[in-house]
């Protein structure tokens, strides 16, 4: 029975110790005890770094910041080389293709982007309801393609130009006849002699994927799929070329999906969205943002006291008497702020064809606000005689007298005041002289100690970046190859999609092994890749190098009017490399992710920088730029994205008012990128897309098949854990998890799920976890998992 037990247990990860805690003892104490014990083993374990060790490193991270900074003023002058030579060539180009307008801001994508590798966004939408073409044109007629401002300009006139490239630089050219009908279709509903239905569709989708746009029409399709099935529903697939979602006159993908808009809950409401370590790259500074809105209200209000004593717009006693020449200065001050602020206005106001702002017309709005002020010629003549006005000198040398008596009479009660101060916003934190410099700055003051903290933090981590940068991608690399690394690629691109699990199961497991969902999800994703290694008779590597980001749901889903161009490059975050083991289990996958994500600050910083302002394509020259990142990709050829959404996120419904039962979304693979994954999250379900290259058919169906299943196997064992633990059988916790999937997870917990969570914290210490064996080597993903009964209704986008 022990024997049995321990091999159980091991499969869980957990020491030989803990299995007799498991069956010998059946209050839970005896397991906390076992793992406190263990866990503090295996800190005394832990041996420090050596000195030798800390020296080489320090060494190292001396020797890269240094060069890292030697290369600033090279990188500067890359800058400004590019930019003159950029311009210049666009400046050739037009004036040799009068008829085009060329696109002058380069992306990663457009570097990377081949005739036989394109940069094509997919969407699948899967809709209840039937069918009304007429109704879904309609909305997208009037939302997208004839939209127009307030001038009578097309909003997106993008969608009626065809891109071409000349000379290696792409351009719009709209002297070409643009046709609806082209491009908004309903599709064949037969495919390959049978009717498209949910055993069929995935096929069918990823042969409409792997075509080409024609060559001669804009580079965009909203292709309406009809589908036979039980439930009536239809299928929308939406394809854009990514050069379409970038740059002026361009739209979002959300424009095109056509769903109703929520608020922005990823600002408004941070604590609603997916607690994923990949969407918290950046160490978020306290006390920073706080010391400069601080400074800001105390200078904006020293600017409003100044404007009431001296200009005389806002106040009419500043006229009773002439203005000296100090008045007349800061009258001169507050005409060219309130010039300044009026050019800022009509820039707002047109920002389509902002107007030039000249010397002459500065000097002549300088004129027109001295003006307003009556401040003339005479006034500003006469002030020096006003300011020296010996008739002055007495009552100023007696008030200056008086103050100085003043002052010194008062000086030690003032400094024995702020000493009281002082020690009360010390001890209490809370100061009761509101007379003294204590009250009025000591907010300031303890907010610029903070602020100081972080700056010397942030300085130490810009310090050691260039080494970490350097270790955790290019000193990642064991030199190995793998199938994904060294199979030659066609361009043409292949898409899975897998089915959907509930969002509460995944969450339960991450609760119970003390892990976040991302870690789950990419648990199941390695997984699944080892399922694709072995199904191709390929060796299964060691470790994979993955390429990871993140984004939330608003950044799929937001329209591009208003704000939603700035919305969406501010949901842009950066990316990390990792480099997961295979057959690792969760705890070891979330400390690889923990590590890297702590550690690559930089080069999630710079890919967000070159996201959101183009920072990479300005600075460094294009075809340095392009072969880097062949090279890189070439190494990290898998690429993993998350799509998350708010713990409440209810399903959407289209303009024309039908319900959406699910989306898909696929990141299409560049330059030696084969193959691209994708978890997105939609309402209470999770799903992972596939798109890879053609040469992996029909490989890259494998790991959309294989990650649900490791993802239920998972929620199995441990329910089995949590049933062996508790003394419940396991039919109980079956049904507690069903229930658990059912109910809304914003509710309170019941008496069986605190329970959960409190056995939660105990498993948390477990350095490994679930799904293998790393003693004996062996897989148990086929054994000891019984069959879950899953009670809630059937998802669209099933595989039959």
């Amino acid at each position: 029975m022990w024997g049995h037990s321990y091999q159980f247990h091991s499969t869980l990860g957990l020491p030989y110790t803990t299995a007799l805690a498991f069956n010998s003892a059946p209050n839970t104490r005896d397991f906390y005890y076992c793992e406190n014990f263990r866990h503090a083993k295996n800190n005394m374990r832990r041996e420090p770094q050596s000195l030798r060790s800390r020296l080489r490193e320090e060494f190292y991270t001396y020797c890269a910041f240094w060069i890292a900074v030697s290369a600033l003023p090279a990188l500067a002058l890359s800058y400004v080389a590019v930019r003159i030579s950029n311009h210049l060539w666009l400046k050739l180009l037009s004036s040799r293709y009068p008829s085009v307008e060329f696109i002058k801001t380069a992306t990663i994508r457009s570097l990377l982007d081949t005739n036989r590798n394109q940069g094509i966004i997919n969407v699948l939408l899967c809709i209840k309801g039937t069918l009304k073409a007429e109704d879904i044109k309609r909305e997208l007629t009037q939302h997208v393609v004839d939209r127009r401002n307030q001038n009578g300009h097309l909003v997106f006139p993008r969608l009626r130009q065809l891109l071409v490239s000349y000379w290696g630089n792409y351009a719009w050219d709209g002297n070409v006849p643009f046709r609806p009908e082209n491009h908004v279709f309903v599709a064949n509903a037969v495919y390959r002699g049978r009717p498209v239905s949910d055993a069929n569709i995935q096929d069918y989708i990823s042969d409409v994927i792997s075509k080409y746009f024609p060559s001669d029409h804009p580079p965009w399709q909203y292709i309406i799929i009809p589908c036979v099935s039980t439930e009536t529903k239809y299928y929308i697939l939406i394809r854009v070329h990514h050069l379409l979602l970038s740059g002026k006159k361009s739209l979002n993908i959300g424009d095109f999906l056509l769903m109703e808009q929520f608020p922005h809950r990823c600002l408004d409401r941070i604590e609603l969205c997916h607690n994923s370590p990949l969407s918290k790259l950046f160490p978020t500074p306290s006390a920073l943002p706080e010391l400069w809105s601080k400074i800001n209200e105390s200078l904006s209000n020293i600017w409003n006291e100044f404007i009431c004593e001296y200009d005389p717009v806002e106040s009419p006693r500043a006229l009773k008497t002439l203005p000296g020449a100090f008045h007349v200065a800061g009258l001169v001050f507050i005409s060219t702020v309130s010039a300044l602020r009026e050019f800022s206005k009509k820039r707002m106001q047109h920002r389509e064809t902002p107007a030039a702002m000249t010397a002459a017309k500065f000097i002549l709005a300088i004129q027109r606000e001295c003006k307003r002020r009556n401040l003339n010629v005479p006034k500003i003549l006469i002030s020096p005689l006003v300011t020296v006005d010996p008739r002055k000198w007495p009552r100023r040398m007696f008030e200056t007298a008086f103050t100085t008596a003043k002052t010194t009479l008062t000086l030690p009660f003032k400094i024995r005041d702020e000493i009281t101060a002082i020690n009360e916003l010390r001890t209490i934190g809370l100061v009761r002289q509101t007379d003294t410099f204590t009250w009025k700055y000591g907010d300031i003051a303890q907010l610029l100690v903070k602020a100081t903290g972080e700056t010397l933090r942030g300085m130490k981590e810009a310090y050691r970046a260039p080494w970490k940068l350097w270790t955790d991608t290019i000193g990642a690399d064991d030199g190995k190859r793998h199938l994904l690394q060294t199979i030659s690629l066609c361009g043409r691109k292949v898409a899975s999609f897998s089915r959907p699990i509930p969002r509460a199961d995944i969450d339960r497991a991450a609760r119970a092994l003390g892990v976040s969902s991302t870690d789950i999800a990419l648990f199941a994703a390695t997984e699944s890749l080892r399922a694709l290694f072995e199904n191709a008779q390929s060796e299964t590597p060691d470790s994979i190098l993955v390429s990871a980001r993140a984004a939330c749901e608003d950044f799929l889903y937001t329209f591009a009017e208003g704000n939603g161009k700035n919305y969406k490059k501010s949901q842009t975050g950066g990316m990390v490399c990792l480099s997961i083991p295979v057959g690792a289990t969760p705890r070891r996958i979330a400390s690889v992710v923990d590590e890297a994500c702590s550690r690559q600050v930089a080069l999630a910083g710079a890919w967000a920088a070159q996201a959101r302002c183009g920072a990479l394509t300005r600075s460094v020259p294009s075809p340095f730029a392009r072969l880097t990142l062949n090279a890189l990709s070439r190494r990290y050829a898998v690429s993993y994205a998350e799509i998350n959404a708010p713990t409440d996120a209810q399903r959407r419904k289209t303009l024309w008012g039908q319900e959406v039962d699910g989306v898909v979304y696929w990141r299409p693979p560049q330059a030696n990128i084969s193959l691209s994954l994708t978890v997105i999250q939609y309402a209470d379900t999770v799903r992972l897309t596939v798109m890879a290259d053609a040469r992996l058919t029909p490989l890259h169906t494998v790991p959309s098949t294989r990650w649900p299943t490791v993802i239920e196997q998972l929620v199995n064992k441990i329910d089995q854990q949590i049933a062996r633990i508790t003394g419940r059988p396991i039919e109980v916790a079956l049904s507690q998890r069903v229930q658990d999937t059912v109910e809304n997870v914003r509710e309170p917990m019941s008496e069986d799920d605190s329970e959960t969570s409190r056995l939660a914290e105990t498993t948390q210490t477990q350095p490994e976890s679930i799904e293998r064996d790393e003693s004996q080597g062996t897989d148990t993903s086929q054994v000891l998992i019984p069959p879950t009964i899953n009670t809630l209704r059937r998802h669209s986008f099933t595989n039959k």
